[in-house]
């Protein structure tokens, strides 16, 4: 940077010097002129090659710097408190992630690009001018800069923060896209498309009319910068023409001093761009690092279990459990609940009765207020995410699939090579192999975003063939094979049983359709946080009580 300010103060010297030296010669030759090129041409070029060179550095730095943001990023998000996602929604943490990672990364730029060569080319047109010109001379066309300044400092705060607010209200507009893609459906089946349209056109409008303000107001200043120069330039023009005819300047110093002014007065005309801009990019990056200081989610902190754990000769010990989200009605209150090994245990119960939320306590996807829990001999506080995840394997209701091949969906998690043998053996047990062998790519076939492409319930087999590869010591099951047809839910259930006892696995199954847990060893089910009958299928259904009020279909 400094190197090309310098070159670039060079240009108006060596015009001046050629004016003076050889245009106002009587007998001009041409081939005086010709080294004037020359070097006038070597400055130009080794400028723009210093350019480059420095644009290449920077868009290195820029990019690298990107990526390094981006993972950092995406690592502090996936460690965050599932809080801040019930918060916020989908759509304005992505747009949000999306425009700090750009202000970031265009702060750089704008710093190296834009703002230093700006200050460096301003800097060594000042001196060039306060050594070369008549001190008079020389302070007005400096005087340039501090009108023009005063104008941008006007224009910074009128407009202080409006493209940080509309950025924000974009953010919030990429926040409804999501949500109504997502509810397409339901949205479609309501023929409610003409109400969000135009929902979001006034949202649209009221984003254009705040636009326009903005727009209209920089028009109005980059009006007066305008003129600022335009007057300046006149008396520059004017002045230096005056002291030339009293011989006070040469006519080359004319032309020195309006090129140096045109050199002073262009960074001047971007300085309020390049200000806002910069003052754009600095929230986004406060933005970013807000992002990265997000704090850790409870569970990955390890809390030393107390020094006397209570003795347990089962495999899950749960004693005077109580849990509520935040300040909410507490969900689970006083909750005693022994699970021994190799058992295979069915959660039921209504809606909003604990049973999902004792899943979520279990692994360590919420905390628990009160009480204590052991599993497999240690303090549930005490086991790091990786032991949770060696331990224990859940199949939700809602699948998760990633935009990869299949064969990289059902080893998702795997942290070891599989071999094609046990990825085939698993598609099997889960009775998904055979319509996976039909396709054109088998294995190798690359599912769309969310598995979009298949059915509800091959999406939920291929979670499900997961669980025959991982082989856990406990499986969680919620609601797993709600959309399967009965034949798929009866072979894998079956499938589920013999993994079961060639592994000694536990497996807990969250169930509307009971009829899913007629094997089971033990049904617990749960009212209002609270364990309210416990026994085998038959004896509960003959039983008077909430289970038998569910079996007959008058409580969901």
């Amino acid at each position: 940077m400094v190197a090309s300010a310098i070159l670039s103060q060079l240009l108006p010297l060596t015009i001046g010097d050629l004016t003076n030296d050889v245009l106002s010669q009587s007998d001009l030759s041409f081939t005086k002129v010709i080294p004037f090129l020359v070097f006038i041409l070597l400055i130009t070029v080794s400028n723009e090659i210093l350019k480059v060179i420095r644009r290449l550095l920077v868009e290195d730095t820029s990019t690298s710097f990107e990526k390094t943001a981006r993972t950092r990023a995406i690592n502090a998000l996936l460690h965050a408190p599932l809080n801040f996602f019930r918060k916020n929604m989908i759509g304005h943490i992505h747009g949000r992630l999306n425009r700090s990672l750009e202000g970031v990364v265009k702060l750089i730029k704008l710093v190296f690009m834009d703002f230093a060569p700006a200050v460096f080319n301003g800097i060594a047109a000042i001196i060039v001018i306060f050594s070369q010109l008549p001190p008079e001379l020389a302070f007005l066309m400096f005087m340039v800069v501090p009108v023009g300044t005063i104008i941008v400092l006007r224009q910074i705060s009128t407009q202080k923060g409006i493209r940080v607010q509309l950025m924000e209200e974009k953010s919030t507009m990429d926040g409804a896209v999501v949500e109504l893609i997502n509810g397409i459906e339901v949205i479609r089946v309501t023929d409610n498309v003409s109400t969000e349209v135009e929902r979001f056109d006034n949202q649209s409008e009221n984003l254009r009319s705040k636009e326009m303000r903005h727009h209209r107001s920089m028009a109005f200043y980059d009006c007066l910068k305008f003129i600022n120069e335009a007057v300046f330039t006149v008396i520059v023009i004017g002045v230096s023409t005056f002291l030339a005819g009293k011989g006070e300047i040469s006519v080359g110093a004319v032309l020195t001093s309006y090129l140096c002014f045109t050199q002073l007065t262009t960074p001047l005309r971007e300085l309020h761009r390049i200000l806002d801009e910069l003052s754009e990019s600095s929230v986004l990056a406060e933005s970013y690092f807000e992002i990265l200081d997000l704090p850790q989610d409870f569970s990955y902190r390890l809390i030393p279990a107390p020094e006397k754990l209570f003795p347990s000769n089962t495999l899950i010990e749960i004693r005077h459990l109580k849990f509520a989200y935040g300040e909410e009605k507490t969900i689970l209150n006083n909750l005693d609940l022994e699970i021994k090994e190799n058992s295979f245990i069915g959660l039921v119960g209504p809606s909003g009765c604990g049973k999902s939320s004792l899943i979520k306590v279990l692994l360590r996807l919420e905390d628990y207020q009160d009480g204590e829990i052991v599993v497999d001999g240690s303090s549930l506080r005490d086991l790091a995410r990786e032991e949770i995840a060696n331990l224990m394997a859940l199949v939700p209701q809602t699948p998760f699939l990633i935009a990869a091949s299949i064969r990289e969906n059902i080893a998702y998690g795997m942290h070891r090579e599989v071999s094609d043998a046990e990825i085939h053996e698993a598609a099997r047990r889960a009775n998904i192999s055979d319509f996976i062998e039909q396709l054109p790519e088998g294995y190798e076939t690359i599912l769309a975003e969310s598995g979009s492409n298949l059915s509800g319930g091959q999406r939920q087999r291929i979670a499900i063939a997961r669980v025959f590869l991982r082989k856990p010591k406990i499986l969680i099951l919620d609601e797993a094979t709600s959309a399967l047809d009965n034949t798929s839910e009866r072979y894998i259930q079956d499938e589920i049983e013999k993994m079961q006892k060639e592994n000694h696995t536990t497996v807990i199954s969250i169930a509307h359709r009971l009829s899913t847990l007629r094997n089971t060893d033990e049904i617990i089910v749960f009212s209002q946080g609270k364990i309210a009958q416990r026994g085998k299928f038959d004896a509960l259904k003959d039983r008077a009580g909430i289970f038998q009020d569910m079996y007959l279909g008058k409580l969901k």
